[in-house]
């Protein structure tokens, strides 16, 4: 049994809706513009905005298609490699924005928060369209799934937290759009110190791999604030901290959404090591990545529950957040500690391992070497357990 198209005709379909998404969140980004400027009272979301949803809706599912298409052909759960894995985010990515669009209902309030939620639509089109391409540049080649993944485990724990990573990635990115509004305001109004405008430009553009995300975005900001420089319609600094409050409530939205999809994951996470490893937690690399990020999302709430933290100083931390995850989700490979993780099943050269302790070996290394593994009692039970 098979869908009608391969996964690559399907991924193209969905491309050509996300482009026809892209085009029309600037179209509608631009009426909202012009209505908000003119006080109009006609009422928020035009024909720029329909379109826009139904790309998106449109995209959505044809990549729920790809994903299912794909399963069919590798015959397992889609998310063993990279590519896979990537094809899931940017599924994730559509399915967060649907979701977010009409839970956070900015496009009913005015044509002000319309804009918002137009530039929330653009980047996240343009995102999951950019993992597409950087996917064109990985392999594609199908791999069977190890003993290891062979459980009902899976596919909730992997599904969710890709969708928590994609939730939680777009409160990120609300914050993002905030610090880079504020920091192009400081330099064509003034009234913003000059350590915020250093720390704010620095961590936009000087972190490293993480700049590929925020400096696209900071620097789109700065050139729609030179426009407005330009035509006089720059707003004040009063409007802008207004600003503050909202955008700080509307990114504590978006995290209530994402937040329990990541707790849920941890755990199911450590319910699937119970019943392969025996050990519910096994301190795994990737393991303590992914802990220290669902941490900083627990200061998050404490401190602003109890201690009051609001605006800038909230939206500092859900911006930490992000960058814990794109540590967890795309740097991890790249850590030395992650040479030794039972987490790169992802890594097209490395052979999957079935719980075994110590560092994974390269691929080619199993093609030239034919020598017995010895392994200790602890990973023999292990294994006969799963095997069992």
């Amino acid at each position: 049994m098979s869908t009608p198209l391969s996964f690559t005709q399907w991924t193209a379909l969905a491309d050509g809706f996300v482009i026809a998404g892209i085009a029309c969140a600037l179209w509608s980004g631009f009426a909202h513009y012009a209505a908000a400027r003119a006080n109009s009272a006609a009422k928020v979301g035009g024909l720029g905005g329909k379109l826009g949803l139904l790309a998106l809706w449109g995209a959505t599912g044809l990549m729920l298609m790809a994903v299912i298409q794909r399963g069919i052909e590798v015959n397992h759960f889609p998310c063993q490699t990279m590519s896979e894995v990537l094809t899931m985010f940017s599924f994730a990515l559509l399915v967060s924005m649907t979701a977010l669009h009409y839970a956070l209902g900015l496009h009913r309030r005015s044509h002000a928060w319309a804009i918002v939620d137009d530039a929330m639509m653009l980047l996240v089109l343009l995102g999951s369209f950019g993992t597409r391409v950087y996917m064109w540049t990985l392999s594609t080649a199908q791999r069977d799934l190890p003993p290891a993944l062979q459980s009902y485990w899976f596919p909730p724990h992997i599904s969710a937290l890709t969708f928590s990573y994609a939730t939680l990635s777009i409160a990120g990115l609300i914050c993002v759009i905030y610090f880079s509004m504020r920091f192009w305001l400081g330099v064509f109004r003034g009234g913003v110190s000059v350590r915020k405008q250093v720390l704010t430009g620095a961590a936009m553009t000087l972190v490293p791999f993480v700049q590929v995300v925020t400096a696209p975005v900071f620097f789109a900001t700065g050139a729609v604030f030179w426009w407005l420089n330009r035509k006089g319609r720059l707003p004040e600094l009063a409007t802008v901290g207004a600003l503050e409050k909202d955008l700080d409530d509307v990114s504590f939205r978006a995290f209530a959404v994402g937040m329990p999809f990541l707790t849920a994951g941890l755990w199911m996470g450590a319910f699937w090591a119970q019943e392969a490893w025996a050990n519910y937690w096994g301190w795994d690399s990737k393991e303590n990545s992914a802990l220290i990020t669902w941490l900083i999302y627990v200061v998050y709430i404490h401190l602003r529950m109890l201690g009051g933290y609001r605006g800038e100083k909230a939206m500092a931390l859900l911006t930490a957040g992000t960058l814990s995850i794109f540590i967890t989700f795309q740097l991890f490979g790249y850590l030395p500690d992650s040479q030794k993780s039972m987490h790169r099943y992802t890594d097209d050269n490395v052979v999957p391992r079935e719980g075994m302790q110590g560092p994974a070996q390269p691929a080619q290394d199993t093609k030239t070497s034919q020598a017995p593994v010895k392994s200790s009692g602890t990973e023999l039970a292990s294994t006969e357990k799963k095997g069992g």
